[in-house]
């Protein structure tokens, strides 16, 4: 849960990113792109990238077990690129491996901003 709260907030993720993911974590996102937690953390350095909210909806599944987990969860998301506005219910899909006692993220998936919370009922 620390995990998922830490990566939904987005004021903390220049900093939360590198120090809690796995040096070969990807993030794969709506476009198919992969990034590195480096480059993601830099993303929201971007002073044309305006943050409004970030904010859990439902974790829509966790499970883990003793040295991996998985999490499935929903985030409602406002923010604008270069003055575009995007008001986005996305998805995203984390996986956790624990490195020297430690939960790390190893991967993650965005979804795009489209999602159906019906399909998860």
């Amino acid at each position: 849960m620390a995990l998922i709260q830490g990566f939904t907030d987005r004021a903390q993720n220049k900093t939360f990113l590198p120090a809690n993911t796995t040096n070969n974590f990807l993030a794969i996102r709506p476009s198919g792109n992969p990034i590195t937690a480096e480059g993601l953390a830099g993303m929201y350095e971007n002073a044309d990238l305006i943050i409004e909210l970030s904010e859990l909806v439902k974790i829509h599944r966790l499970e883990s077990n003793s040295d991996w987990g998985f999490a499935a969860f929903t985030l409602k998301e406002a923010f604008s690129y270069k003055g575009d506005l995007n008001n986005d219910l996305s998805t995203y899909s984390l996986i956790f491996k624990k490195i020297d006692g430690k939960w790390k993220i190893s991967w993650m998936q965005r979804s795009q901003g489209t999602t159906d919370l019906s399909t998860w009922e």
